[in-house]
């Protein structure tokens, strides 16, 4: 019997002149493509949301100053 590949989605969006230049600024420092960064971009955003459906919060920390700043979308999950 045949394994089923699952097949990927092409996608198209219209980004505003603003996250334009915040993609190319995201290229120009990691060396990634726009499909990379999109592929990262969808991973932590289902982190957040697998995250936010068990109760749980993000927080950016900065050892160095012991602060932490909580990561919060403006969507309800």
């Amino acid at each position: 019997m045949a394994e089923q590949v699952e097949k990927g989605r092409r996608v198209t969006i219209d980004l505003t002149p603003a996250a334009t230049r915040e993609v190319d600024r995201l290229k120009q420092l990691t060396g990634l493509s726009t499909a990379d960064i999109f592929r990262h971009a969808i991973t932590l955003f289902r982190i957040y949301v697998d995250a936010k459906q068990k109760g749980e919060e993000i927080y950016l920390v900065d050892p160095r100053e012991e602060k932490r700043t909580r990561l919060e979308l403006p969507i309800s999950v």
